[in-house]
């Protein structure tokens, strides 16, 4: 359900979307429409939500346009509460589309509105259960919320559908750490490691979700045998 304590009207977005007509120009809205990909692919986000824009103003319940603008100003523009307007206007087309339950998720996310953005994943789950990034973003959320366990849980569902996710490993060696469960820390670490060597050599030693259990002889003999200290 959408979020009633918003208080916005969830079809502005710093224009006003018009009523839809029936005209010899019916098609417009998907010229323009390309218009906005082909900016969005050479890195003209402005005049890609300008056309998204112009797109929606002839067609104001095209829920692809909805998708696409929300998704420049997340991904591209960093304009969240705006990209958020444009995922609920999304969902108020389809409430059933789990991609923009994921964005609305994704989003809320980036507000650092946690607990919101957990249960968008939730749907998107029962949606989708075999989604791994929602199974991925859950543990993260979970993980920022301080629920390690349910943090764990989702990693370990990301990891069946892709084994080879390095930094579900690496979350899953924090949470555990934190937990103080340094056997599973470590083992989870030492997946991630063999998976990325590179990305982590640095990294492992700053972070502070290790801290507790950097001094421990099975966590520095991990360290000494991928060469991680001297």
């Amino acid at each position: 359900m959408l979020n009633a304590g918003e208080g916005k009207d969830l079809v502005a977005c710093e224009f006003e979307v018009l009523p839809t007509e029936v005209n010899e120009h019916l098609l417009e809205h998907l010229l323009w429409c390309d218009r906005a990909d082909g900016f969005t692919d050479s890195g003209h986000y402005d005049e890609a939500v300008h056309a998204y824009q112009q797109a929606l103003k002839i067609k104001s319940n095209y829920q692809e346009a909805w998708l696409n603008l929300g998704a420049v100003l997340c991904d591209k523009l960093q304009k969240y509460e705006e990209a958020l307007i444009c995922f609920d206007n999304a969902l108020r087309i389809n409430y059933l589309d789990d991609f923009a339950w994921y964005n609305r998720g994704n989003v809320l996310e980036h507000l650092q509105r946690y607990e919101d953005a957990l249960a968008c994943y939730n749907i998107v789950l029962k949606f989708s259960p075999d989604d791994e990034a929602a199974w991925y973003s859950h543990g993260w959320i979970s993980y920022e919320l301080g629920d390690y366990e349910s943090a764990i849980a989702s990693f370990d569902n990301a990891l069946e559908l892709n084994p080879e996710d390095d930094s579900a490993w690496y979350n899953k060696a924090c949470c555990h750490a934190l937990q103080g469960d340094i056997l599973q820390a470590v083992m989870s670490l030492s997946e991630a490691i063999q998976r990325s060597p590179n990305q982590y050599h640095q990294m492992v030693k700053t972070e502070t979700d290790f801290d507790d259990i950097r001094d421990d002889v099975r966590f520095q003999t991990l360290m000494q045998e991928l060469f991680l200290v001297s």
